[in-house]
């Protein structure tokens, strides 16, 4: 039985994001206090390898001073091409639109696990990767290129070989934007897009790559978009929605990793912090809120409080605890060691780099 408190139990449902390439006093507290399970990354807080490095480090030390006594899950959007959140010293791909026009997914394999062996080395722990969205809507700028091509059995292909690649090299790869939102011309980060394809059409096509891939090579968990699907759910986005969450995704699917939501603090979220709990709630493991240390601290507080007065039920809630629980015991390393960095950037991978990038070059 848990004997965690309220707080420390909802914290393992908080991923945070912060200012920094040091780790602020205040977020160290909240991490050693048990309100925060899991961080991501940005740019803004790497400057380097070693850097990013220790800045792990010292944020896992606090971690597990925590009630939690666990490590933090550690993600970062490290896709290639425009979405690249780490410094030079790193060996960055390109897009996965160059990978799916070429179309042999020994590459993609290849590229995921130079990537994932390169984030494992810093201490970061899961991959928001691949994107497994169909660019079928030339106005969907937000996806373009991160999608690695128009058809489902392009992506499916490819979209298996990166998460292989990725969750070789021992980092959980978080397929997205669950259920497919390629389709869609609104960027989340602004608004909140909505869509009148049933679910008869997503099972046609957006959902096909998806379930070849929990199928064939599963990802560790997959991150739900905020996209309203009129047809099928018009009172929530799937990220808040149990119809995706718990029918589809876990039901229909059959996933049993953890799920994610895409963050909270974009612009197609009215209130971060209540979506936070709702996510929850709906069959969601993860609420991400990138952005916002007093919407992290209310949504903690909301989660608790469905805890505690038991509207989240407690068979969920232990439920969800347990795919985290399990997530971090399949990619989360203890005692990282700065001499794990040897690796980045090594001669064999840039030498990999510019041979996978010539071979792209012949469809370009």
């Amino acid at each position: 039985m848990d004997t965690s408190t309220p707080e420390a139990r909802a914290g393992r449902h908080i991923m945070a994001g912060f200012e920094g390439v040091a780790a602020p006093a205040s977020l160290l507290a909240r991490i050693r206090a048990g309100r925060i399970g899991g961080v991501i990354l940005f740019t803004r807080n790497i400057e380097s390898a070693r850097q990013t490095g220790a800045l792990i480090a010292s944020l896992q030390v606090a971690a597990l001073a925590s009630p939690l006594e666990a490590p933090l899950l550690v993600g970062i959007d490290q896709e290639g091409g425009r979405v690249s959140r780490l410094s030079p010293d790193f060996t960055i791909f390109p897009a996965a639109r160059g990978f799916g026009d070429f179309g042999d997914p020994a590459l993609a394999r290849e590229a995921a696990r130079i990537t994932g062996a390169e984030l494992e080395a810093t201490g970061v722990n899961v991959n928001f990767a691949p994107t497994v969205d169909i660019f079928t809507n030339p106005e969907c700028a937000v996806i373009g290129d991160r999608a690695f091509g128009t058809t489902p059995e392009v992506v499916g292909l490819l979209s298996e070989a990166a998460t292989a690649g990725l969750q070789e090299a021992g980092v959980a790869a978080c397929a997205k934007h669950f259920p497919g939102i390629g389709d869609m011309a609104p960027d989340p980060h602004k608004v909140l897009p909505t869509s009148r394809l049933t679910l008869e059409d997503l099972w046609a096509r957006e959902l096909t790559p998806f379930q070849r891939l929990i199928r064939r090579a599963p990802p560790a968990c997959v991150m739900v978009a905020h996209a309203v699907f009129q047809e099928i759910d018009d009172a929530a986005p799937a990220s808040l929605s149990p119809i995706f969450l718990q029918e589809v995704l876990r039901g229909e699917l059959g996933f049993r990793g953890a799920a994610i939501t895409d963050d909270l603090d974009m612009g197609a979220i009215e209130d971060p912090a209540e979506a936070a709990l709702k996510s929850i709630l709906a069959g969601a493991d993860i609420a991400l809120i990138c952005h916002s240390e007093d919407t992290q601290e209310h949504a903690v507080d909301a989660i608790a409080g469905a805890i505690r007065d038991g509207s989240l039920p407690p068979e969920q809630e232990e439920a969800s605890s347990d795919r985290i629980r399990r997530l971090k015991e399949s990619y989360c390393r203890p005692n990282w060691r700065a001499e794990m960095l040897e690796i980045i950037g090594c001669a064999a991978h840039r030498e990999a780099r510019e041979r996978i990038l010539s071979a792209l070059e012949q469809v370009g």
